[in-house]
């Protein structure tokens, strides 16, 4: 047996069988080859069973059943611990550009593998995975907001770092953790005003004052704005 054959039982045997949900018990009572299989080649860096890695690979429907209803632990003991997160850059240290731009089908795969590999370090305590994570994140994040859905984001800096925090603390789902973020992003962008970026030592089209010279106070509303003289022309 090998990695696909061990999934394409798995997906057979959850559209057979149909079950709510699922976990590596149910994998271990009804798809026992593909278990054994997968304890023993798909690891992790710090040796566990990678099934982060097993239930991404599976078609869309039954990813959804992983685990799901299981409880978010609320009170987890914070800690520092490098050589975990040493474990994971240096595995897929070549692959570390996905994160500032992606080629093809399968460098995507990877970005997301290893994201999901810093995030579920993350949270399980570890602050140095959880600092890492939201750099990486954030590069990614940026290919975004330079491309053509996400502009309406730009400027909006402390309001993604908080979505990104978010979604790492809150990610269970064992699917993709980019479409995740991505998704969380789209829907959190909703309503965002574009930002008009300027400065405020330009001038002003055909004039030769700038336009900190034109600063009013508006003291109904304690907002500071540019005042148009166009507003007022009758």
């Amino acid at each position: 047996m090998n990695f696909n054959q061990a999934i394409k039982n798995l997906n057979r045997s959850l559209f057979k069988k149909q079950p709510l949900t699922f976990n590596h018990s149910w994998v271990k009572n009804n798809v026992r080859k593909s278990y054994n299989f997968i304890v023993e080649n798909i690891r992790t860096e710090s040796g566990e069973t990678d099934w982060d890695n097993i239930v991404r690979r599976l078609d869309h429907q039954n990813q959804k059943l992983w685990l799901k209803g299981k409880k978010i632990k609320k009170n987890i003991d914070q800690y520092k611990n490098r050589a975990e997160v040493e474990a994971i850059l240096t595995k897929y240290q070549k692959k570390l550009y996905t994160f500032l731009v992606q080629k093809n089908k399968e460098d995507k795969q990877i970005c997301d593998l290893i994201s999901i590999r810093l995030v579920r370090t993350a949270q399980k305590g570890n602050l140095l995975a959880r600092q890492k994570a939201k750099i990486f994140i954030k590069h990614l994040v940026d290919q975004w907001i330079d491309g053509r859905y996400f502009k309406h984001w730009r400027g909006y800096d402390d309001l993604i770092e908080k979505n990104i925090e978010r979604c790492i603390r809150r990610y269970r789902y064992s699917g993709s953790f980019i479409v995740y973020l991505y998704r969380t992003l789209e829907y959190a962008g909703r309503g965002l005003r574009m930002l008009e970026a300027f400065s405020l030592d330009d001038y002003i089209p055909e004039t030769t004052k700038r336009k900190s010279e034109n600063l009013v106070y508006d003291s109904r509303t304690g907002e500071t704005r540019l005042y148009s003289s166009k507003k007022h022309r009758r």
